[in-house]
C-alpha cells in the first residue's frame, strides 16, 4: 500500500497540470536504493526501474539520476537510456546522449593514480576497509571496518588526504569519503546543465541522502524547487524527509497516480 502523499510533493502535481515541465532528479545509493555494505550490492528494484521508466514517458517530465559512482556503471545499474545521468558526483555527465567530462578531470587522472597506490595500505592496516578506484576519483570505503576502530581510521584517512587538500575535493558519505579533482563539476552544475537541456518553464525536484547531494539540493532550491532528503544522513537545509528510499519510491507511485487525475490520499 502507497505511504500518504506529503503536501510538500502537490507543487508537483499543480505545476504539471498548469503546463510546467517536471525535472524530477535521484541519488542512487541510499535513495533509490538502500545502503548496503558493498557497491555491488546496491541493485535497483524492478519495480523502482519500472516507475523511473513510466515517469519518464509521460510528456513533460525529465528523470535523471546523480551519483557518485562512475557513469557508465550507473547507466549499466539502471539501463534507462532515455534519462540524464551524472556520474562522479558531477564530473560526467550524459546529456541527450552526449558525454560531458571535465577537462580537468582529464588533466589529473596520474594524480589520482598516484594517491591511490599510497592509500591503498589502508586495507592491510585496517580490515575492512578499502579503496574504489573510479578513473577521476576514488572513495574510500570504511564500513567493514570494526566498530570501534571507526573514529581512528576516519582520523587517518583525513590525515593522509590534506597532503593533497588544494587539489581535491573531498565529502563524507556514509562510512565513506568520496575523493575528486578539486574545481570540477558538481551535482550542482549536473543541475544547472540539465535544466539547460529541458528549459523553462520547469519545476525541479531533487532527493538525496548524503553530505555530497548538498550542491544539487542548493541548486534544486536557489531555483524554487523541491529537496528531499532521504534517510538520517541527509542535509538539514531540505525541504522535507523520508525515511527510506522505500517511502520515496511510494510516493513517486501515488505522484504518477495524480498526474494521471487519479485522487490521491493525504
Amino acid at each position: 500500500m502507497n505511504e500518504p502523499f506529503p503536501d510538500v510533493l502537490m507543487p508537483l502535481v499543480a505545476a504539471y497540470h498548469s503546463g510546467e515541465k517536471l525535472l524530477l532528479l535521484f541519488d542512487y545509493d541510499g535513495t533509490l536504493t538502500p545502503i548496503v555494505e558493498h557497491p555491488w550490492q546496491a541493485r535497483l528494484a524492478a519495480g523502482t526501474r519500472e516507475l523511473l521508466a513510466e515517469l519518464a514517458a509521460r510528456p513533460r517530465i525529465h528523470v535523471g539520476v546523480l551519483s557518485g559512482r562512475r557513469i557508465d556503471e550507473l547507466e549499466q545499474l539502471i539501463a534507462l537510456p532515455q534519462l540524464f545521468y551524472c556520474g562522479l558526483s558531477g564530473i560526467e555527465m550524459r546529456l541527450q546522449g552526449n558525454l560531458l567530462v571535465h577537462p580537468s578531470a582529464r588533466d589529473n587522472v596520474q594524480l589520482i593514480e598516484e594517491i591511490i597506490r599510497r592509500l591503498c595500505a589502508i586495507e592491510r592496516v585496517y580490515p575492512g576497509a578499502w579503496v574504489e578506484h573510479k578513473r577521476y576519483g576514488f572513495t574510500v570505503h570504511y564500513r567493514g571496518v570494526e566498530e570501534a576502530l571507526i573514529p581512528e581510521v576516519k582520523t587517518r584517512i583525513q590525515g593522509f588526504l590534506e597532503s593533497w587538500s588544494g587539489k581535491l575535493r573531498i565529502v563524507e558519505a556514509p562510512r565513506a569519503f568520496e575523493v575528486l579533482i578539486g574545481g570540477a563539476w558538481t551535482k550542482g552544475d549536473a543541475v544547472r546543465k540539465m535544466l539547460e537541456h529541458v528549459g523553462e518553464p520547469s519545476f525541479l525536484f531533487y532527493a538525496g541522502d548524503a553530505p555530497n547531494d548538498r550542491e544539487a539540493i542548493e541548486a534544486v532550491t536557489a531555483h524554487g524547487g523541491i529537496a528531499v532528503g532521504v534517510g538520517p544522513m541527509a542535509p538539514d537545509d531540505v525541504t522535507a524527509h523520508a525515511d527510506d528510499s522505500q517511502t520515496l519510491v511510494s510516493w513517486f507511485e501515488t505522484l504518477l497516480n495524480a498526474i494521471h487525475g487519479e485522487p490521491v490520499e493525504k
